[in-house]
């Protein structure tokens, strides 16, 4: 029987843009957990991001996955949290300054509902682009702020040659980081041994279940090594080819609230006593 959902947030659960998860999928996200089963997202995203994602509701990510891995809750608590090493940051920044368009996005740990983020070494207008399309609340800056950071990003020119220029630009700065591709354009930063698979490794432990008793849905590039560790892995139609590809199995699209009706489903199912219908 399935024990946890896990689900990315940007075009997975929420289209990418918008500012709250639909009302009609936080309804099925508490329907799903009136059964006993754990849902919780995997997601890029931070606590206060969450928080207006899901329109205040904290009860929708008691559990999860955040951060790309960097923080793990459990039941309302934090059982694990991994900032991102400021001289690694500093490095990023240094060698992505000669290049055109590609700039580093970095997040406090200590932050508000404002969610404000630090873009380094660029302009307001060329931060506001990438603010509006991710939905955080932009402040350019010379230097880095000297604060602790949760998170960092970076942004760059959409074309392949210029990602894969960042790709090697990282690879060769700070090779104690990785980095991983939500959506065209735009990075997110993780120490080397991080990601969303570690995060469902804490999860698993101590929650005493098995990764085969976990469903867990995404449609991008960072949800691959979790999607690869779960036998119950799930694209949103809208993914990238790789993800239909490496996923046993595919729901809706985010804009027909795909997952919204797979967790109904689950949810039927658990009371059932059965395995959802799409995941058999």
């Amino acid at each position: 029987m399935i024990k946890l959902v896990l689900s990315d947030m940007d075009n997975t659960l929420i289209p990418l843009g918008e500012k709250h998860v639909s009302p009609r999928t936080i309804a099925a996200i508490h329907e799903l957990m009136e059964t006993g089963v754990r849902f919780g997202p995997a997601t890029g995203r931070d606590t206060i991001e969450l928080l207006r994602f899901f329109d205040m509701d904290e009860s929708c990510f008691q559990t999860g996955i955040l951060s790309n891995g960097k923080r793990i809750r459990l039941d309302g608590s934090y059982v694990q949290m991994t900032l991102i090493p400021r001289d690694a940051l500093e490095r990023i920044d240094a060698a992505l300054r000669p290049e055109p368009g590609m700039f580093l996005v970095c997040y406090p740990e200590q932050t508000n509902l404002l969610y404000p983020a630090y873009g380094v070494g660029t302009t307001d207008d060329e931060l506001a682009y990438y603010a509006r399309r991710t939905r955080f609340t932009g402040i350019a800056v010379d230097q880095i702020p000297n604060e602790d950071y949760i998170a960092a990003t970076i942004a760059c020119p959409e074309d392949p040659e210029h990602m894969e220029r960042c790709r090697q630009i990282v690879a060769d700065a700070a090779p104690d980081m990785r980095i991983a591709s939500p959506i065209s354009g735009w990075f997110d930063i993780m120490p080397q041994g991080v990601s969303k698979a570690a995060g469902l490794d804490v999860l698993l432990d101590a929650l005493g279940i098995t990764a085969d008793e976990v469903v867990a849905f995404g449609d991008a590039e960072n949800d691959l090594e979790i999607l690869r560790k779960v036998r119950h892995s799930v694209a949103v139609a809208n993914a990238t080819d790789e993800v239909l590809a490496t996923a046993n199995y595919r729901v809706g699209a985010v804009t027909d609230e795909g997952v919204a009706d797979a967790l109904l489903e689950i949810a039927r199912a658990t009371r059932a006593g059965e395995m959802p219908a799409f995941l058999q």
